[in-house]
Order: C-alpha cells, then sequence, then structure tokens
C-alpha cells in the first residue's frame, strides 16, 4: 500500500514537473556549459559590455554585443563563437561595410582589404562572395588554457580596428 502511494506521489509530481512552464529553462540550465562560457561571460561583463551569452551545444557557444564606435559613431555588432571542438574563441564584427561581387568597386576593395590583411597583425579582414560582406574578425586559442587578459584584449582591440576602417571601407565600397 505505502509503496503505491509513493509511486502515485512521484509519478504526479514528475507530471507536474514535466508540464512547468519553467520545464524549458530548466532543460537549457541543466545542459553542461562549454568549458570557458563562464569565463567570457564574466570577462565581457568585467569589461561594461552589456551582452548575451547562450550555450549550443555541450562544447560550442556563442554570444552577442555591440559597440558604439568612437570616430565614426557607427554601432558596431560584435559576436563571438566559442567552441571546445577547435578550442578557439572566433571574436568577429558582422557586416563592417559590404562590397557586392558584382559592383565594379569590388576589385578595388579587395585589394585594399588584402593590403590591410598585410598590415593587421591579430585580426583579418574577410570578404563574403555569396552576398558580400566585410567582417573584421580575431582568433583566440583556448588549447592550453584561457586567457583572460589576451581576451579582453581582443576584445577592445576589434572594436578600435572596425572603428579605424569602417570609414574607409564605405568610401571605397560607395564608388
Amino acid at each position: 500500500m505505502r509503496t503505491s502511494i509513493l509511486v502515485a506521489t512521484c509519478v504526479t509530481v514528475g507530471t507536474l514537473l514535466s508540464s512547468s512552464p519553467l520545464r524549458a529553462q530548466d532543460t537549457d540550465a541543466a545542459r553542461p556549459a562549454p568549458r570557458y562560457l563562464e569565463a567570457i561571460d564574466a570577462e565581457l561583463t568585467a569589461l561594461s559590455i552589456p551582452h548575451s551569452c547562450e550555450t549550443v551545444t555541450e562544447t560550442r557557444a556563442r554570444c552577442a554585443f555591440t559597440q558604439r564606435a568612437t570616430t565614426s559613431e557607427r554601432e558596431l555588432a560584435a559576436h563571438l563563437v566559442y567552441s571546445d571542438e577547435t578550442d578557439t574563441v572566433y571574436i568577429y564584427v558582422a557586416r563592417l561595410a559590404t562590397a557586392p561581387p558584382d559592383a565594379a568597386s569590388t576589385p578595388d576593395v579587395l585589394r585594399r582589404l588584402m593590403e590591410l590583411n598585410w598590415a593587421l597583425l591579430v585580426g583579418k579582414l574577410e570578404w563574403n562572395a555569396a552576398d558580400g560582406e566585410i567582417r573584421l574578425s580575431m582568433v583566440l586559442n583556448t588549447d592550453s588554457n584561457f586567457d583572460r587578459r589576451a581576451f579582453r584584449s581582443l576584445v577592445r582591440q576589434i572594436s578600435r580596428l572596425a572603428d579605424r576602417y569602417a570609414g574607409e571601407l564605405d568610401r571605397l565600397t560607395a564608388q
């Protein structure tokens, strides 16, 4: 008799928990986060950057934040993709400029991107031939550890470089 009451109680509680509106949140919270996601979140917070981060899988996460460029006054949309599989943090500023493949100015833009890439130490400028998106990106390797100082440096530097090159790229793509 006691066993059947205990089983009925467990089934009832289990049914209530599974139909609870908090269940979806509980599932997300229960999913193991990638190894350094907590540290990434803490560093973005320490830099006073409003951001949102989410676990994609047990080994991948992504974050997004915006920063206002000081010289161009543009809102820079930055994204961060972290992977335990590749041991990398890939940070990029999306849509820094656009150079459609068939635009007359695109060959000149691509030449300038290569010149700038030659001068960049850590970052790189990328061009997507499908839609013409130009982005600035940087990569931090996390294979041995998560270097907080290096991470902060990349986050600060990507905004500065994007601000520095945005105006020039806008002028080139407008021709």
